[in-house]
Formats: structure tokens, C-alpha cells, sequence
């Protein structure tokens, strides 16, 4: 029997990669449509500006004013690795989901490919895009504590 706590990662695991799955075909198929999308920053009046917290983060992104490379090329990569990526997570997702332990693998293999590939095809600039990929590590060690519940 599945506990509830596994049910959770998983279902949250499908979302995430089905989401995923669904961006990187749209961002590889309209790549340039991709490059040309600019950054484009809420503005608040004095009023909202003081209800709102103050930000730390900035924006490192490679002009400052896209979230993602402008250069067609590497969103192409980017996207075609994020689909690896999300793939084989889903499909650990679904065997763990199954109970099967061989899913926890798999999904471990998805999350190094998530990290790995990015630098690899475009170099390590990819980690600015690519820092959801590090919360599938948190992910990880929760599958991991449910582990024994898997044959």
C-alpha cells in the first residue's frame, strides 16, 4: 500500500513534468518565437511599492531583459535537455507510483541528466535557466525516505 505522503510527491511530480514536458516541445518547436519574448517587469505605483517585500534577486539573465538565452541555438538545447529531463523523471514518477523501486532510479538518473546536459550542450550559463531542476534534487531525498515501501 502506497502511503500518502509517496501519493503527494508523485501526483506533484506528474504536474511538474507534464508541465515541463509540455514547455520544452513549445520552445523547441517556436524557438525564435522564444528568443524574440522580452522580460517584461511589473511596474508599481509608490503605494504598492511599499506593501510589497523588498527583492534580493536579481535578474542575471544573458541581456538582463529576457529570462531565457536570446540566441535560438541554445534554447534549442535547453529545451531538447528539459525534455530528457522531464521525460525521465515522469517515468520514475510513475514506476514509483507503481511502487516499483527501479522508478527511484530512474528518476535519480532523470534529475543528473537535468543538471548535467544543461552544461554540457550550452555551458554553464544553462544554470540560470535551469534552477528548477535543483528542487527535483529535495525531491529526490523525499522519494528516498519512502523507498522501503518500494519492491
Amino acid at each position: 500500500m502506497r502511503s500518502q505522503f509517496l501519493t503527494l510527491l508523485c501526483v506533484l511530480t506528474f504536474i511538474s513534468c507534464g508541465l515541463g514536458l509540455f514547455d520544452s516541445v513549445i520552445s523547441f518547436f517556436r524557438t525564435n518565437a522564444v528568443a524574440e519574448t522580452s522580460y517584461v517587469k511589473r511596474k508599481y505605483s509608490a503605494e504598492e511599492r511599499k506593501k510589497q517585500p523588498q527583492q534580493y534577486f536579481e535578474d542575471r539573465a544573458a541581456t538582463g531583459e529576457q529570462p531565457m538565452p536570446g540566441d535560438p541555438e541554445a534554447i534549442r538545447w535547453l529545451s531538447l535537455s528539459q525534455f530528457i529531463y522531464s521525460l525521465l523523471t515522469l517515468i520514475g514518477a510513475i514506476l514509483m507510483f507503481r511502487l516499483r523501486r527501479i522508478g527511484y532510479w530512474i528518476y535519480v538518473a532523470g534529475v543528473a541528466v537535468g543538471v548535467l546536459l544543461p552544461i554540457v550542450l550550452v555551458g554553464f550559463s544553462a544554470l540560470n535557466t535551469s534552477f528548477g531542476v535543483f528542487f527535483s534534487l529535495i525531491f529526490a531525498g523525499l522519494y528516498w525516505l519512502n523507498i522501503k515501501e518500494m519492491q
